[in-house]
């Protein structure tokens, strides 16, 4: 047993990240540390509503800095300047504050790496936060590789040739991120297994000390993957604890006074860009098929519910939006697809379901679970594709294969007789690698860390 106050903790280097990983997760971590810990915040730039609560001492008493990243926002700049700009950076904020503690999503991006490496020379304890719900990364390898096959390459090529290009370029792309542009700075290349372009392994197997993930389920896909077992520990979702009171505060509460007495439906679009491929034989489901899926989708929701409000929520790197809205928003006077930008959150809050359109694999579904566990929440997967059944069996979350058990269930609704199946709850977490909130993890983690380093 690790004794307590050996050393304390003095302060906590925390990145944000992409900006709605943060939103919807991981200011929930950063408001529990930050009650407890002088907190410096390495920050992405955040939505409006976000940068105000940050400001708010109230909410975040010892948040003591925000620093500006660019690594997912602000000014595009090539590949070259943006590795230069993220080790100068990572190099000074670590010089800088000195912490003793780093937290980011991972420690498989570029500045991630450059900040894990120069804090693990001061012998600070990296660790790594799950953002999101995550899929095997085997199955997301497959996927991905098919979707650079069709959109990246003339179809005119066979599809064997199409995806062995394909693997030839990450390739390429792995050596030039993790080993030609570290040595352009001076440093040497981030060796390791993991790699987010090779979409091999995961998150917690390069720099990261310990990898934190959400559940029993989550610690067993990184644990496949080839995370060590003695990296990984357990902290539920912040929207799953007591800290969801911050999020209704801050987030929340004021979404209700939109929705009025009106029944609201609110429907997640994928990227238009994605495309689909059949689970059993790897055939593809094109652009306009998916397409006029959504159309007869977004129908039969318009003719079961004529009397309900229907929300639709693109994803945010939609990019033809203009054409979405008008071929949607023509099916009926009740439709309105919203501004991509917008957060999902709201359209969560406000509505009395949820229905995530294929490809339904987003994150959106599982934080709506969280967020909203009492109301009906769909997952649709009509044509059995890969990662289309990623919410198969998920707690609070209903997958439907089928139109006809889609149509039953939205009549369902419709009378008011939908009931949430209750699942039961499986209570075969690891417990001695499970914690109640971020203060208790991250105390441990950093006796534990302060015995391992005196010890060498």
């Amino acid at each position: 047993m690790i004794e307590k106050n050996q050393a304390k903790i003095k302060r906590v280097l925390f990145y944000t990240s992409i900006p709605r990983s943060f939103r919807t997760t991981l200011i929930g971590y950063l408001y529990e540390i930050s009650q407890v810990y002088p907190t410096i915040l390495l920050s992405e730039k955040l939505d409006s509503e976000t940068e105000k609560a940050l400001l708010n001492k109230e909410f975040f008493p010892k948040l003591e800095n925000i620093i500006p990243v660019q690594q997912f926002t602000g000014r595009k700049k090539n590949l070259f300047s943006k590795n230069i700009y993220f080790y100068k950076l990572a190099k000074k904020v670590v010089k800088e504050y000195k912490p003793d503690i780093v937290i980011a999503i991972n420690d498989v991006y570029p500045f991630e790496m450059y900040l894990m490496r120069f804090s693990q020379k001061i012998k600070s304890l990296n660790i790594a936060l799950q953002p999101s719900n995550v899929a095997s990364s085997e199955v997301t390898e497959k996927w991905v590789d098919l979707i650079n096959a069709y959109l990246r390459f003339s179809n005119s090529l066979p599809l064997w040739l199409r995806l062995f290009i394909v693997k030839c370029r990450k390739y390429f792309g792995h050596f030039l991120y993790y080993w030609f542009l570290p040595i352009t700075v001076g440093e040497k290349p981030f060796f390791g297994k993991s790699s987010y372009i090779l979409r091999k392994g995961n998150s917690g197997m390069r720099d990261a000390d310990y990898q934190i993930v959400f559940s029993k389920r989550d610690y067993d896909i990184y644990l496949k993957d080839g995370v060590p077992a003695e990296k990984l520990y357990i902290l539920s979702h912040p929207l799953a604890r007591k800290t969801k009171e911050f999020f209704k505060k801050v987030y929340f509460n004021k979404f209700k006074k939109y929705k009025g007495d009106t029944k609201v439906i609110s429907l997640m679009l994928p990227e238009d860009t994605v495309l689909g491929f059949k689970k059993e034989n790897y055939s593809l489901i094109s652009k306009k098929e998916r397409e006029k899926e959504w159309i007869e989708t977004v129908k039969s929701i318009s003719q079961f519910l004529p009397e309900w409000k229907i929300y639709i929520k693109p994803h945010s790197d939609t990019k033809n939006f203009n054409q979405i809205k008008e071929k949607l928003e023509s099916l009926s006077k009740n439709i309105e697809v919203v501004n991509s930008q917008e957060p999902a959150d709201k359209y969560i809050e406000m509505a009395d379901a949820i229905i995530g359109l294929p490809l339904s694999s987003s994150t959106t579904l599982f934080t709506a679970s969280l967020q909203c566990p009492e109301k009906p929440i769909l997952s649709l997967d009509f044509h059995q594709e890969i990662l289309g059944d990623y919410y198969k069996d998920f707690e609070g979350i209903e997958y439907i294969d089928s139109e006809k058990n889609f149509i039953n269930i939205l009549k369902l609704i419709r009378d008011n007789k939908y009931k949430k199946k209750q699942g039961e709850l499986k209570k075969e977490e690891l417990r001695e690698k499970e914690f109640l909130n971020t203060v208790e993890l991250l105390e441990y983690l950093f006796q534990k860390n302060v015995q391992k380093n005196k010890s060498l």
